[in-house]
């Protein structure tokens, strides 16, 4: 299998890296290479967090580079519209939550800001293949915010050729004890979006 770019972006607290470990491991227990690099950024701020995974039969680096990316992966809107503009083209999948939390560099004036409807507009015009998530309303209804990113997960598992049960086991092993079941509901429900 030729690698596959997987770029998994967001904001400090929203689980990035831990999705970032997910998805390698899945990729590692189904036998392929892989490699990853994270950038932690002020994530203790609420600042930018990515990870880099590359994963096939051989990969020799772990960078993804400018446009490269087969997937993007993002909690946050506002990070989708900053990586899709690097590492995203027309090829790419990207698939986002469609809520935002106001970046700290943002502007203070309310009249100065973006809205979440109109970065919505912007990337539906300019990338072809993208899904937007409600993957909050989704983790509030299973009754914890905090598998916000594993809902995403679920749904980027549909573009991997990972079975379930290797996500399955890495979830387990991954997640806090006691939160297996509810994690692994997260993960269906994402796989189940349509």
């Amino acid at each position: 299998m030729d690698a596959q770019n997987i770029l998994v972006c967001g904001i400090g607290g929203q689980g990035v890296v831990l999705a970032g470990k997910i998805i390698s491991n899945a990729a590692f227990e189904k036998g392929f290479d892989v490699k990853t690099s994270e950038v932690h950024g002020m994530s203790q701020r609420g600042g930018s967090v990515s990870t880099h995974i590359k994963f096939g039969d051989k990969v020799f680096s772990p960078l993804i580079p400018g446009h490269g990316a087969d997937i993007l992966l993002s909690f946050d809107i506002y990070e989708t519209l900053r990586y899709a503009k690097d590492f995203a083209d027309k090829k790419t999948l990207i698939i986002s939550s469609n809520y935002g939390k106001i970046p700290l560099w943002a502007s203070t004036r309310e009249n100065d800001r973006i809205s979440l409807a109109e970065i919505s507009g912007a990337l539906k015009i300019n990338f072809d293949k993208l899904l937007m998530v409600n993957n909050k309303e989704t983790a509030m209804s299973l009754g914890n915010i905090k598998v916000a990113n594993i809902i995403l997960i679920g749904l980027l598992s549909k573009f991997t050729d990972i079975e379930e049960d290797f996500w399955f086991k890495v979830i387990k092993d991954n997640v806090p004890k006691k939160t297996e079941e509810i994690n692994i509901k997260a993960f269906l429900a994402g796989r189940n979006e349509k």
